[in-house]
């Protein structure tokens, strides 16, 4: 568990550790409020806004207590990073980047593994609206991409076959797809057709012979005589041959 922060008699942070941060935003926050320095520590008030002498070295004067107390807040590591700004608002601006910068990444990172695990959980139920199940599969997808995540093409293709009900055109397709050749990859965009193809030929059939008669059917059985499907040229084999 971190170390408590302690403060100096200001409400100065001295032991900050570089955890935390919005803790330790939070408390120099405080103290440049109690001093009236909020608008020069934000940029709010700049020396090349002001119009005379006196105005500009009372600036001056407030921007080497900004960087007096950011470095009393600071350890060395961290100070180091900062020490080259020539002004306080500067120094705190760095500050902000670094850490808030880091806070996003870690929003991010966490954002794109919850997107990825609901990829890898979507199912398309039986008789379901395979367009609708298809475009969310593609907008998550893009979505994670674009936290730039490193998610592959063949990892979307696991992750669409695997989202397929237990039907016999689908089993059918989930086959050809895996064993297919590795010089000729299916993409992502291909298979979303071939799934759009397969789900016509299953409800096709479910509405000519009856709701879940294939879907129920293992692959390899062997039907009765009349037991047909269409391949992709049309022709009809026994089911219990090759799709």
């Amino acid at each position: 568990m971190a170390e408590p922060l302690k403060y100096t008699s200001e409400g100065v942070p001295k032991n900050w550790s570089g955890k935390d941060w919005q803790q330790y935003k939070w408390a120099m926050m405080i103290v440049f409020r109690k001093k009236k320095l909020v608008e020069i520590v934000e940029g709010s008030i700049t020396r090349p806004s002001l119009t005379s002498a006196e105005a500009e070295d009372d600036v001056d004067e407030k921007q080497l207590t900004i960087m007096q107390i950011i470095g009393m807040s600071l350890p060395a590591d961290i100070f180091h990073q900062v020490r080259d700004k020539t002004t306080g608002t500067d120094m705190w601006k760095a500050l902000c980047v670094i850490y808030e910068s880091r806070a996003n990444q870690t929003t991010m990172a966490h954002r794109a593994e919850s997107i990825r695990h609901e990829l890898e959980m979507i199912k398309l139920l039986p008789g379901g609206d395979v367009n609708k199940h298809l475009s969310k599969m593609f907008n998550l997808r893009t979505e994670l991409l674009s936290l730039n995540y490193q998610f592959d093409d063949v990892a979307m293709v696991e992750m669409m076959l695997n989202s397929l009900p237990h039907q016999y055109e689908f089993e059918s397709l989930k086959s050809g797809v895996r064993y297919n050749s590795a010089d000729n990859f299916i993409t992502p965009e291909r298979t979303r057709e071939l799934i759009r193809v397969a789900d016509s030929r299953q409800k096709a059939y479910q509405a000519k012979r009856g709701t879940g008669q294939r879907g129920n059917q293992k692959i390899g059985a062997t039907g009765g005589a009349d037991s047909k499907v269409k391949t992709g040229n049309g022709e009809d084999q026994q089911r219990g041959g090759q799709v």
